[in-house]
């Protein structure tokens, strides 16, 4: 049997430099839902009146010039365009920290010839984070995306859509943008955007039920983390594992990945919260009630949203059952149902229904039990990632009808 060659032979030295060198095929990505017929009808629905109309036209201007060659911008606008732009701009009550955003892209219209793509991209991206924190995500995809086509040939932007396309649910599109954004970095040795391209594919596949594919895009996602010196973003992917690993049941693999994604996050991290909520709920899966309980009540200060609040709630519920603290559960559960009960309420009202009827099967407490199986019987359809939580639900309401529960 001939012997096996050594591992740094010149041939793989070779397909090291070529792979280092070649210029990566940039796939293209994926610009309306299958049911927009307008383009970025969205902004319309979420901003009514001017306000509404001066975005949509700045982002049509803006998706126009960068749809042009660059050669053929001068006087691709009419010359009264920029004069109008700016007059909308008086009239329609524009939020202050926008204000120079949209002014800026007004002078795009003036000004063609000379605008420069990645301040063009700046501005856009920045219109985004506004919508973003208005809850407006339609509009925020949709600037977002105008930056990305701005400036084509930058991952991050690419990437900040895929981002965002995966936050609002469209998966498909989402997908395109990310693995865009992997090509583009690849090719301008942009490692955060390419590890965080990685982070955010697992996530999807996450969300599709895939799991072998999810491992393998946060395990690349972590490997690029390490090698480049992202420890924020090894943490996210080492989070990422650690759900996975939970919902796999494979909990001493998911204390190790716990474990090591806090200590990439360190102190201070935005999702270091999440990690906590995470972990408290893997001491719960272990019976270790009493070492989530002190985790989910300094989590409940910060955490005043009722989608977080009523899942931490009933985790708080269902560790209070294990330790016996009934005056707690009954708080605790009281809690978290007055926030499913709220058509607001939003957040995933499967899964804290379950908590609640795991906590009070815990304690024979047969009424709440049948009390939060009916109300997930009641309730619309969830998405594909929460039937394991459905099946749970419907052992334990099963369980709740059985004679000897009464």
């Amino acid at each position: 049997m001939p012997a096996l060659p050594a591992r740094n032979t010149p041939s793989r030295a070779r397909g090291r430099r070529r792979n280092a060198t070649r210029r990566w095929c940039i796939p293209p990505a994926i610009l309306r839902e299958p049911d927009e017929t307008l383009e970025a009808s969205q902004i319309l629905e979420e901003f009514r009146g001017d306000l509404g109309l001066l975005l949509w036209n700045s982002l049509r201007d803006v998706t126009l010039w960068a749809a042009t060659p660059e050669e053929r911008r001068d006087g691709l606008f009419v010359t009264q365009a920029a004069h109008k732009r700016l007059g909308s701009l008086a009239t329609s009550s524009v939020d202050p920290s926008i204000e120079v955003s949209l002014t800026t892209l007004a002078a795009v219209v003036g000004s063609p010839g000379s605008a420069a793509p990645d301040i063009v991209s700046l501005v856009c991206l920045e219109v985004s984070r506004w919508a973003q924190e208005r809850g407006a995500f339609g509009t925020a995809l949709a600037f977002a995306q105008a930056g990305a086509l701005a400036s084509p040939e930058d991952a991050g932007p690419a990437g900040i859509v895929g981002g965002l396309a995966l936050r609002w649910g469209r998966l498909a599109r989402a997908e395109t943008w990310l693995r865009r954004a992997i090509g583009l970095a690849r090719r301008g040795k942009d490692w955060p955007s390419y590890a965080q391209a990685y982070v955010d594919l697992g996530t999807l596949y996450a969300r599709r039920d895939v799991p072998g594919t999810a491992r393998r895009y946060f395990t690349q996602a972590m490997r690029a983390g390490r090698r480049h010196g992202l420890l924020a973003i090894r943490g996210s992917a080492l989070h990422g594992l650690f759900l996975l690993s939970m919902d796999a049941r494979q909990l001493d693999d998911a204390e190790r990945y716990a474990k090591a994604a806090m200590r990439a996050y360190g102190r201070g991290h935005p999702r270091l919260p999440d990690l906590l909520h995470d972990i408290a709920y893997l001491w719960i899966s272990r019976e270790s009630f009493g070492r989530a309980i002190p985790i989910l009540q300094k989590l409940l200060v910060g955490r005043t949203e009722p989608a977080e609040r009523m899942i931490t709630l009933a985790l708080m519920a269902r560790a209070a059952a294990g330790t016996g603290e009934h005056r707690l559960y009954e708080e605790a559960w009281s809690g978290a149902w007055s926030l499913v009960q709220r058509p607001e309420g939003g957040g995933d009202t499967t899964r804290t229904l379950l908590e609640l009827a795991r906590a009070a099967a815990r304690v024979r407490d047969w009424m709440r039990v049948e009390q939060a199986t009916r109300a997930q019987s009641g309730a619309s359809m969830s998405r594909a990632g929460n039937r394991r939580a459905e099946e749970d639900l419907a052992e334990l309401a099963a369980l709740a009808r059985q004679p000897y529960s009464a």
